[in-house]
């Protein structure tokens, strides 16, 4: 994978993880929902620019599955220690199912 491609997937998945604190954020009070609804909205959106860009350079599949997969196992997480919600053993479980799955796309091949 070349170094251009794992900025742009790391920026992707740093967009996505805020936007996802900001959404949990917002949902705290009445006063901080709709600047963090429309912060989260703009964040969010614009990470789609670098998926976009992914697409070109790589199988559209193996771009899908690891922009979005490493952002919800990266969002999970995140929000998790950021907020002080515990998972249980079978939410790890789950994380490590989507990793696993991640995984075994990424050595199916080219799609």
């Amino acid at each position: 994978m070349k170094m251009n491609t794992l900025g742009l997937f790391a920026a992707f998945w740093a967009m996505q993880v805020a936007a996802s604190l900001l959404f949990k954020h917002g949902s705290g009070s009445p006063s901080r929902w709709l600047p963090c609804f429309v912060l989260a909205n703009i964040v969010g959106i614009t990470s789609t620019w670098f998926l976009m860009v992914l697409y070109r350079q790589m199988p559209v599949n193996m771009a899908m599955g690891l922009a979005v997969g490493i952002a919800f196992l990266l969002s999970q997480v995140t929000v998790a220690i950021a907020f002080q919600t515990n998972l249980s053993l079978i939410q790890y479980g789950g994380i490590l199912g989507i990793t696993g799955g991640m995984l075994l796309l990424c050595l199916g091949g080219r799609g």
